[in-house]
């Protein structure tokens, strides 16, 4: 297993996200590159998503040490699990941050792309469907005058 980080977390997935955790410390590495990789690939490349299941991970790993103190010496596993779940909260809100809507049909290109994709999801309404092909049909023109009949 490998530990490393670049500096440039704009230029690779894995050191964004250890960019995010604060584990850039190569004296204290909190994950491996391949347990980065790993989540990095499991939410599509979205590092904030990636970056908040290590977070929440490595509050798992702090949150089953004891703390313990040895005179003046403390270790505060539990400041640090904490610490550790509140970044993950705040990681997951930056992720939904990231979500873009997308409206789809608003180009003319756009709309025939749309049409010709094998795979799409058929509209369950399309026009004229409630139109009744046994009644007698009704002018365009007598539509806008107020005239039914």
């Amino acid at each position: 297993m490998v530990w490393s980080y670049s500096g440039d977390p704009a230029a690779n997935p894995k050191d964004a996200v250890r960019f995010y955790l604060g584990d850039t410390d190569p004296d204290d590495p909190q994950l491996q590159d391949e347990e980065i990789l790993f989540l990095v690939q499991k939410f599509a490349g979205n590092v904030y998503l990636a970056a908040a299941d290590a977070a929440r991970g490595l509050a798992g790993k702090y949150s089953r040490r004891a703390d313990k103190a040895v005179g003046d010496l403390r270790l505060s596993f539990s400041q640090q699990a904490q610490h550790y779940w509140e970044l993950a909260k705040r990681l997951q809100t930056e992720a939904g941050k990231r979500a873009v809507p997308y409206a789809g049909g608003i180009s003319k290109s756009d709309k025939k792309t749309q049409e010709e994709d094998t795979d799409r999801v058929r509209p369950a309404f399309k026009r004229g469907m409630m139109r009744n092909k046994r009644a007698p049909s009704v002018q365009e023109d007598t539509w806008r005058r107020g005239c039914w009949y």
